[in-house]
């Protein structure tokens, strides 16, 4: 488990990038989840859609969790997706999607993994940010980012009986540690939770808190500080910013991480919307091509 930060030098070039996705014209790729799998690692995804300006889901393979290849495209909607927080519960995969633009907290669950998913149910009604799901104590908790608040739901089954807790929301007002910033970690009896930084920009840092109450009444946490931030360095992909990390167990002490990070690039309006209406009509010209 990740508590403090890493050396830079680990993460001198990503893995996998937005010029990787080959079925969709990519403007970015960020909110990395990862799975195993059938001896191969499973890496999801957001995907934003420069044709729709959309976030959508994709996959990426690895045999060793070191050397990544793009997949393809999984999940699209009519509204936006992004952070698809994908796990494992009884021999099934469920993955909870960021879907605030459709006002609800979305279960869904895979048909035929990782390719074929189908929507469950509707965990919570409202427009929460990046929910992150875990088990504990024989329930499941939810955490949901709203307006510099943190909420935090319960529930004994899986799809299905959602309440908000009674100290929820757990923090209000603030908006540097109340949006959830990846995969909440239960070891044993240890529960982590980490959340995005939001200044001086938009997904500049991740810190990390320990859940030392969680009970149906109670709860408590304490500040374990900064584990990503930006390397500050104008030709590093990472240069301003790092607002998302998952990490699988492989063994007691062997875990695989996946982050993400960004360079800001000023671009005007008029560049930036010529690039997105290009990139349409390259992709729709291709598509026609292949397909007549």
């Amino acid at each position: 488990m990740i508590n403090k930060t890493p050396d830079q030098k680990i993460l001198k070039k990503p893995s996998l990038q937005a010029a990787d996705v080959t079925d969709v014209p990519a403007e970015f790729i960020a909110d990395p989840f990862i799975l195993s799998h059938k001896s191969l690692f499973y890496m999801f995804f957001e995907i934003l859609d420069k044709t729709t300006g959309k976030g959508i889901v994709g996959v990426a393979r690895s045999k060793d969790g070191e050397n990544w290849k793009y997949d393809r495209a999984i999940l699209k909607e009519k509204f936006h997706l992004s952070y698809p927080y994908v796990f494992k519960f009884k021999n099934h995969f469920f993955m909870i999607p960021e879907s605030s633009e459709a006002n609800q907290v979305i279960l869904y669950r895979a048909k035929s993994f990782p390719y074929e998913w189908e929507k469950v149910s509707v965990l919570v009604e409202g427009n929460y940010v990046d929910s992150s799901i875990f088990y504990f104590n024989d329930k499941w908790w939810l955490y949901a980012g709203k307006s510099g608040k943190l909420h935090l739901f319960y529930s004994d089954t899986l799809d299905s009986n959602w309440k908000e807790h009674p100290q929820s929301p757990l923090i209000m007002n603030n908006y540097n540690i109340t949006r959830p910033g990846g995969r909440v970690i239960v070891d044993t009896d240890k529960i982590y939770r980490y959340t995005q930084e939001t200044k001086p920009n938009y997904g500049s840092a991740v810190r990390v808190f320990n859940i030392t109450k969680l009970t149906e009444f109670e709860y408590e946490e304490e500040p374990m500080g900064l584990v990503l931030n930006g390397s500050n360095k104008n030709k590093e992909w990472n240069k301003d910013g790092m607002h998302t990390i998952d990490q699988l167990k492989l063994e007691d002490h062997d875990w695989i991480v996946a982050v993400d990070g960004h360079k800001l690039i000023k671009k005007s309006y008029l560049v930036w919307k010529l690039d997105r209406i290009w990139s349409k009509y390259l992709f729709e010209r291709r598509h026609k091509y292949f397909t007549s």
